[in-house]
C-alpha cells in the first residue's frame, strides 16, 4: 500500500519552502487564542490590538481587490513564505515584543487560499488562487530564503511572497511560536497556559534583525 506524504513535505522537497509564518505583537497572543485563531484586518475594525503595520501601507492594502476572487485583500489573514522580511526589519526596535506564529504549508489546501509572487501591495504582483502544488512555480524560493535583499528592489519584492487565508485561520494550525529571548518565551508560555494550550515555543534571535 502506498503512503501519501503531507503537502508540506512535498513542498519542502520540491521548493525548499515552509513553514509559513505570521508576525504579531506578543500582546496580541491572548486575543488570538481567545478568538480561536487569526482574523483578517477587516474583522478587527474597532478591536483593541497592537498593529505592527505602517498605517500608510494598510491604507494601500485596504484598496486592493484580488483579481482571482474579487475580494478585498483585507478579507484575508496574511502570512509570509519567508522570514526576516522587511516588516521585521522595520519593527526591530520591538524585537522583544515580536513573535512569529509558524504554520504548516498544509494550509494551502484550505478552500479559497490565495498566494502571491511578491509583496501583495505592489501594482505588478501576481495573485493565484491555490489549486495545486504546481501553482508554487510562481514563487522565487531563492529570494524568499534570502536575508540580504535590501539593495535589490526586485528581490525585496519577491522575498515578500504571501499566503492569504480567507476569513479565519484556526490557532490549531499553528505549529509553534518563535520569540526573541527567554523573557518573551516565558510570557508566551504563560499566555498559552492561561487558555490550557500547549505549543512548542522556541527562542531564536536569528529570526530577528539587530543593527
Amino acid at each position: 500500500m502506498s503512503v501519501t506524504r503531507a503537502l508540506h513535505e512535498l513542498i519542502r522537497q520540491r521548493f525548499q519552502l515552509g513553514p509559513a509564518n505570521h508576525l504579531t505583537h506578543i500582546e496580541n497572543l491572548g486575543s488570538i487564542v481567545k478568538a480561536g485563531g487569526l482574523k483578517p484586518f477587516n474583522q478587527l475594525k474597532g478591536a483593541s490590538y497592537f498593529d505592527l503595520a505602517n498605517p500608510d501601507v494598510q491604507k494601500g492594502r485596504a484598496l486592493i481587490v484580488i483579481p482571482t476572487t474579487k475580494r478585498l485583500l483585507h478579507d484575508y489573514v496574511p502570512l509570509y513564505f519567508g522570514f526576516k522580511t522587511p516588516m521585521v526589519a522595520v519593527n526591530q526596535d520591538k524585537n522583544k515584543e515580536l513573535i512569529f506564529l509558524r504554520v504548516s504549508l498544509d494550509i494551502l489546501a484550505i478552500t479559497g487560499v490565495v498566494i502571491t509572487d511578491g509583496n501583495a501591495r505592489a501594482k505588478y504582483t501576481k495573485f493565484h488562487l491555490y489549486q495545486s502544488i504546481d501553482d508554487l512555480k510562481i514563487l522565487d524560493a531563492k529570494a524568499i530564503q534570502s536575508v540580504k535583499y535590501a539593495a535589490n528592489p526586485m528581490m525585496k519584492h519577491l522575498k515578500q511572497a504571501e499566503i492569504l487565508v480567507p476569513d479565519f485561520l484556526p490557532f490549531a494550525n499553528v505549529l509553534d511560536v518563535i520569540c526573541f529571548d527567554e523573557d518573551a518565551k516565558k510570557r508566551v508560555l504563560a499566555g498559552l497556559k492561561q487558555f490550557g494550550i500547549q505549543k512548542a515555543v522556541e527562542v531564536n534571535p536569528g529570526w530577528y534583525f539587530r543593527t
